[in-house]
């Protein structure tokens, strides 16, 4: 369950700034609901990636698993899942993954 705090102006009818601030139609006023654990939650994973240990990590996935996804997306054209289930899912990501790491299997062999 999702707690906001709902933020409204009491009177946006002779604001200067309303045309930038809202789109709403005249005689509503501009609302902003605010999830304070949400924000906490955000601010929180703000602090951890900005740490030095955990940037590390970040830039080691980086090279490690990001481009093997790039691989499937690009020259395998893998963008689509063509099965429904979590299995059957998972049985497909296998087949992509393993036929990744046959070409990097083949490419070995052949040098």
């Amino acid at each position: 369950q999702r707690k906001f705090k709902i933020y409204e102006c009491e009177d946006c009818l002779g604001c200067p700034f309303r045309p930038s601030c809202t789109k709403a139609k005249e005689g509503n006023n501009r609302k902003r609901m605010v999830n304070e654990k949400w924000e906490q939650q955000k601010e929180y994973v703000r602090a951890k990636l900005s740490e030095e240990k955990t940037s590390a990590i970040y830039r080691k996935r980086k090279i490690d698993v990001e481009p093997v996804f790039g691989f499937l997306k690009a020259n395998l054209r893998f963008t689509r899942f063509s099965v429904r289930g979590k299995s059957k899912v998972e049985n497909e990501m296998g087949f992509a993954l393993m036929a990744v790491n046959l070409r990097k299997y083949t490419a070995q062999q052949l040098r």
